[in-house]
């Protein structure tokens, strides 16, 4: 009986291009007992293959089905999300970071994922409480720092971001993502003038 409930709910999730790609209805006819969990490994594949559209069709198969527990539905709310996000489709990715945190309330890298997800949107205010509460969970771990650094960027805190990308260097002295991110900053600031910087 659960099954009808969660195809209607995720259906609303798609946007009407993913939807016709996806084709809600061709998906609850060839969901059968089983395929939920060969979806999400199908839906991580194409994530990691580079095929948003494909992870999105495959990940909302493994959900709707009804199937997963625990890690797995968490994972498959995360690689819809961030194939989302890859869409351009940000608030449909806040959504699901959303879900996945009902499941995993502690979890860092969910509150980072959803953060840069309303940076996107412009919510800049809602993605620093994510930020905060990313580094309040996990004070070692450098992309939460990272991302509070794009944030506040984002917000023209130029001062403050750069404080959280050398922190995230600090943490991640070889990630060279955290290091181009400073450098460029360093640029930016150079040519701001300092009452426009805080």
């Amino acid at each position: 009986m659960k099954r009808p409930v969660l195809l209607t709910l995720f259906a609303l999730c798609l946007s009407p291009a993913v939807a016709q790609a996806a084709d809600i209805q061709t998906l609850r006819a060839q969901n059968t007992e089983g395929e939920g969990i060969e979806a999400s490994f199908g839906c991580y594949d194409q994530f990691r293959g580079g095929d948003m559209k494909a992870a999105v069709t495959l990940c909302t198969r493994a959900i709707m089905s009804g199937e997963l527990t625990g890690d797995e539905l968490i994972g498959a709310y995360i690689n819809r999300g961030v194939a989302f996000r890859n869409l351009g489709e940000y608030q449909r990715a806040i959504s699901d970071y959303s879900a996945a945190l009902k499941y995993a309330p502690d979890d860092a890298m969910i509150y980072a994922n959803r953060a840069n997800a309303r940076r996107e949107l412009g919510e800049l205010k809602k993605a620093l409480g994510d930020a905060d509460r990313a580094i309040a969970i996990d004070n070692t771990r450098p992309a939460s720092f990272y991302t509070r650094g794009a944030v506040l960027e984002a917000a023209g805190q130029y001062d403050n971001a750069r404080k959280d990308y050398m922190m995230a260097v600090s943490l991640a002295p070889k990630n060279m993502d955290y290091q181009k991110a400073v450098l460029l900053l360093d640029d930016k600031i150079s040519r701001t003038p300092k009452t426009k910087r805080y």
